[in-house]
């Protein structure tokens, strides 16, 4: 998995250095990089969706309505089966979600637009332990990943600060193995000229 989305991304960052101007992956929005990442990862499986809620989310006492997370990209040998969907007759023909492997997307940009970006440290700090935490207390995800993407001034930069998450994230308790990590050169076109990849295990609290 961790070579699947190295390999998407230098591809990508391939193409665009050989445009004129070179462009880099900065010049992609969240939305889509997140995508291109999602959709590289499920190029191989047997099903892959993306956004799918989280099987085993209960609405809060007192607000019934409450909607489920939704995760980045599932990935299993069939189609995983809904919460709303009746069982019998195409049951055989589905994955159950305790099957698939449940992957979300975590993005952080040290520099956006030849500026530093406000919300880098906290997609460190917030964004990616909450994502954590989600896979880890679901009773009906069995395996789950968080994916990687750093785009920073440097590969040293890019590699500390997953590794001071990563301490940050033990310390608090939650169940990571060790990162699968990648990185690569890009072109520096709005301050990155890194971009470093991981794959991190996910277990159940």
């Amino acid at each position: 998995m961790a070579d699947r989305l190295h390999a998407s991304l230098a591809h990508l960052i391939t193409r665009f250095g050989a445009e004129d101007p070179p462009a880099s992956l900065d010049d992609l929005s969240d939305g889509r990089l997140i995508m291109h990442a999602a959709e590289a990862l499920g190029r191989d499986a047997g099903w892959a969706g993306l956004d799918l809620p989280y099987p085993g989310f209960e609405a809060p006492s007192g607000n019934a309505r409450a909607k489920p997370p939704r995760c980045s990209v599932v990935l299993a040998p069939r189609e995983v089966a809904q919460a709303n969907d009746e069982p019998g007759l195409f049951s055989d023909t589905t994955s159950a979600p305790e099957e698939a492997c449940w992957v979300e997307l975590a993005l952080a940009r040290e520099w956006r637009q030849l500026e530093r970006c406000p919300r880098y440290a906290a997609q460190f700090t917030d964004r990616a332990m909450r994502m954590v935490a989600q896979l880890a207390t679901d009773e009906r995800i069995v395996h789950a990943r968080l994916g990687w993407i750093v785009l920073a001034s440097s590969d040293e930069r890019g590699r500390t600060d997953l590794a001071s998450w990563e301490r940050l994230a033990v310390a608090e308790g939650l169940p990571i193995g060790a990162p699968a990590i990648r990185s690569m050169p890009m072109p520096d076109v709005q301050g990155n000229a890194a971009c470093i990849t991981a794959i991190v295990p996910v277990q159940r609290f």
